[in-house]
């Protein structure tokens, strides 16, 4: 390289998910130059216990950026560091800010029986949030009556993104999006309440949570030691940054009032932003969700299930034989389902597979999966398609249950890399669906947020409209929308029906494990 050129400037995004950790390396237009992802791989319990290693995790998080860094070596210039992650969950630092435990992390079924009772006591959605199964929340509530040392050793307890900010930067800060999701701060103020964590008795906590600062905030620099870890040079801003799911709306461009953003990952994550809260009336167990956004004027109306992409995962994984290649991705797979048509020839499954049970858009902890109108018949791509068909049928669910009505969904996560899949979701929604340049849309999120909060952008919107465009879009096609309307109202009669059934089948799972 010449002395007098211009090294080009980059931007780190990290998106530290549940099951995978991927660091991406961004141009200042949104192309993605470098990646790496490693798999995290929580630890399961028999008894649906779900947690992770901290310092495995921040570890395998070194090793990405490791990865990219050599990538881009003598390309260009990492100016800032944007940190995304899972939410929830229950990430606990002692007063040496060494992990208390393992991570326990949201998909931990322990709680059940906690929300069951919140629920009944009409407090479950006090912040604004509804509160599920995976919320530290709910976790400390569960350690206050089952191990209370846990809480006592506990000085702070952050989220999945913090942990790996403090690992750069020595400094211990969480933002909104988080704590509103968590449903530890009042979200139409974006403030701590003390009164919000005492009706759920668990008003000790206040002294736990990290100081709160904007999302664009810099709240430290890369430290020596995470320098001579990662490679990372020293001193790079890192960014305070947000929950995967605010953060992939950032980084698919939704933004303005009524758009709206289907994550199909881990979760089927489905939200719409919202710029004013007046005359904005949500009531009981099933109301969406008030996240708060990137933008300080700007809210996200969500509806996040449980489960995504593993019901696709669990049905190839435990009963077909991955290895003889059958995926979403394979042309010829494809073609079997596409030969068996929407309705999947009448079987219905609802994708209700977490050890939580549901969230949304209703909140069920005894709800499970199940398969309805199976008949000899049926073949295994009848079967399969009914389980893509059921997760479209969810965010149906989740969409009609929204007091606003978006006119185009766009869609990130692993399922939006699937033209089949999405064709099915935009003829069951109804609505046309957008799909953006690049797979790691979180990533980018926290990229653009960094970018921005450097200067490099004058505003998120200015760096959304340099760094995303719109790669295909999927409209609704007029005879598979209308019969998937009818098998949609057929799919709700069956929730309805087994409402009662779900509560008594969970107890005969327990008499089953004693």
């Amino acid at each position: 390289m010449d002395r007098g050129e211009v090294l080009e400037s980059f931007f780190l995004g990290i998106d530290a998910g549940t099951t995978t950790i991927k660091t991406c390396v961004f141009d200042a237009r949104g192309n993605e130059v470098s990646l790496s992802a490693r798999h995290a791989d929580p630890l399961r319990g028999s008894d649906g216990t779900v947690s992770q290693d901290m310092g495995l995790l921040w570890m395998e998080v070194v090793s990405t950026i490791r990865d990219v860094l050599k990538a881009v070596e003598g390309k260009g210039e990492i100016k800032a560091i944007g940190v995304t992650g899972q939410g929830d969950g229950f990430w606990a630092l002692d007063e040496q800010l060494k992990p208390v435990q393992d991570a326990l992390l949201w998909i931990d079924g322990r709680t059940r029986s906690i929300i069951s009772r919140w629920d009944e006591m009409g407090i479950i959605g006090n912040s604004g949030r509804v509160v599920f199964s995976g919320s530290p929340l709910a976790y400390a509530s569960w350690y206050a009556e089952n191990a209370p040392e846990v809480l006592e050793k506990s000085r702070y307890i952050l989220f999945c993104k913090d942990w790996i900010k403090y690992c750069l930067t020595g400094e211990i800060v969480t933002d909104p999006s988080d704590l509103s999701d968590a449903s530890l701060i009042d979200v139409r103020k974006r403030a701590f309440s003390r009164p919000l964590l005492k009706s759920f008795d668990m008003e000790t906590l206040l002294q736990k949570l990290p100081p709160m600062e904007k999302s664009t905030m810099i709240i430290g620099h890369v430290t020596g030691e995470a320098a001579q870890l990662t490679g990372l040079k020293l001193g790079i801003p890192v960014v305070n940054g947000m929950i995967d799911v605010a953060a992939s709306a950032i980084g698919t461009g939704v933004v303005d009032p009524s758009m709206a953003c289907s994550i199909v990952g881990t979760t089927l994550f489905n939200e719409i932003v919202i710029d004013n809260l007046s005359g904005l009336e949500m009531e009981g167990s099933a109301r969406p969700s008030l996240i708060c956004h990137g933008l300080e004027d700007r809210w996200l109306l969500a509806y996040g299930t449980m489960t995504g992409t593993p019901n696709v995962d669990w049905f190839l994984s435990r009963l077909l034989d991955r290895s003889c290649g059958l995926c979403l991705s394979d042309a010829q797979f494809v073609e079997e389902l596409e030969h068996v048509g929407a309705g999947s020839g009448g079987i219905f499954y609802h994708p209700y597979l977490g050890e939580g049970g549901e969230r949304a858009p209703f909140v069920k902890p005894s709800a499970s999966a199940q398969f309805i109108g199976l008949k000899s018949r049926h073949s295994k791509y009848h079967m399969i398609r009914a389980v893509c068909e059921g997760v479209a049928y969810s965010m149906k669910d989740c969409y009609e249950k929204f007091p606003i009505d978006p006119k185009v969904i766009r869609i990130a996560g692993g399922g939006s890399k699937n033209d089949f899949w999405c064709r099915i979701f935009s003829s069951c929604v109804g609505k046309p669906i957008q799909v953006t340049y690049g797979d790691e849309i979180g990533a980018k999120g926290a990229a653009i947020t960094a970018a921005t909060s450097i200067g490099f952008f004058s505003s998120l919107e200015e760096g959304m409209d340099a760094m995303i465009s719109v790669a295909k879009c999927f409209e609704p096609q007029p005879s598979e929308a209308n019969l998937y309307q009818d098998g949609y109202n057929i799919y709700r009669k069956i929730v309805d029906a087994m409402w009662d059934v779900w509560d008594e089948h969970e107890k005969f799972v327990y008499t089953c494990m004693k």
